[in-house]
């Protein structure tokens, strides 16, 4: 019996919203024709979302990497990654809150693609950990999960891409796709891990009975 399990749905839950949301982050800056002016407004509000979930990734994450709460071997691809989000979060949220994309000069640029960069360095874990999801057979949906480890792995590693340009419209387009497969395969387990778990859990009492 693990020492609380529940939090992970939540995860599931806030991590596919957020590759939803992010995947419109990159429709509107990269693809749209919005005005400068719509994206360093939108940017800069969206920006203190990334910052705010971010640490609240980071610290439930840190939290879960002290404690396993999770059985097994769901600890490494599950508690160690999430913390890794947060930090992407908080980069991602500092560096959407500073700039607007379309007017970017040329120190902007490197600004920009410094924070990617970034982003991809941390990316490399879930990508990998897609590969022993499928290796091992974890979780109850070991193809699903495994895709939605490698969808947001993938689409980290080649985010840097975003600041070239002439790729950048192609390079969104993809990214998007990535994210939307990530964020609903990440929905659909997350939302049935709420029921599973609720059931899992209701003829549960505390140790000083139930009220």
């Amino acid at each position: 019996m693990p020492l609380f399990m529940d939090p992970l749905d939540l995860w599931l839950d806030v991590l596919g919203t957020t590759l939803l949301a992010t995947a419109y982050w990159l429709y509107l800056n990269f693809a749209s024709k919005a005005s400068s002016a719509v994206k360093l407004a939108f940017n800069k509000a969206f920006g203190y979302f990334y910052i705010a979930l971010g640490v609240y990734a980071l610290a439930s994450g840190l939290w879960a990497t002290a404690t396993w709460p999770f059985p097994s071997s769901y600890n490494l691809i599950f508690s160690d990654a999430w913390p890794i989000f947060g930090v992407a979060l908080i980069l991602l949220g500092l560096t959407s809150n500073r700039i607007g994309v379309e007017a970017l000069g040329e120190d902007g640029l490197y600004y920009l693609r410094g924070a990617l960069v970034g982003v991809a360095a941390l990316s490399l874990a879930p990508f990998v950990y897609s590969f022993d999801i499928w290796k091992y057979g974890l979780t109850n949906e070991p193809p699903l999960a495994g895709l939605l480890f490698f969808a947001v792995g993938l689409a980290g590693l080649l985010s840097p891409l975003l600041t070239f340009k002439k790729a950048a419209r192609g390079v969104a387009y993809l990214l998007m796709l990535l994210l939307v497969i990530g964020g609903l395969i990440s929905l659909f387990i997350g939302v049935s891990a709420i029921f599973a778990h609720t059931a899992a859990w209701k003829a549960w009492a505390p140790w000083y009975g139930a009220h």
